[in-house]
């Protein structure tokens, strides 16, 4: 299910983006992609979350800076604001699978909130993958 954006003045196109976070919670690993904007660019992190010490730690892996409007270019590519609203409920028949919760801030100030269980919008794999690649070709590991 969508809900469209009633004051979204640009229409369906994002020309900022501000924040965002992705959370990924399956059966073993929980994980969070964060976006945090700067003047022309977007840092991209990605963490894993600990709980050796009885509560949840994000522990930073990986880190990378992109171009501003790469990002942008890749969001709107994926439709992205169109998955505003979007709640997947979990498929019946499905023992198990990923869980997600997306939050961001977009053209100064919009917000965007979806979430699911197995069930996710459309491009929403695409997505994944381009973090993943993003991610991957960076050489900045956190330690």
């Amino acid at each position: 299910m969508f809900l469209k954006s009633h004051n979204n003045p640009k229409g369906n196109t994002i020309t900022d983006i501000d924040f965002l976070n992705l959370r990924l919670s399956g059966m073993r690993v929980t994980e969070e992609y964060e976006f945090t904007s700067a003047e022309n660019s977007i840092e991209i992190a990605y963490y894993n979350m600990s709980y050796a010490n009885g509560s949840e730690e994000r522990m930073p892996i990986k880190r990378t800076i992109c171009e501003k409007q790469t990002v942008i270019d890749a969001l709107n590519g994926f439709d992205f604001i169109k998955w505003n609203g979007f709640h997947g409920n979990h498929p019946r028949g499905v023992l198990d699978g990923t869980m997600f919760k997306l939050t961001a801030v977009y053209n100064g100030g919009e917000r965007l909130q979806a979430d699911g269980s197995q069930n996710f919008p459309k491009h929403f794999n695409e997505f994944r993958m381009w973090l993943y690649g993003i991610l991957n070709e960076s050489e900045e590991t956190c330690e």
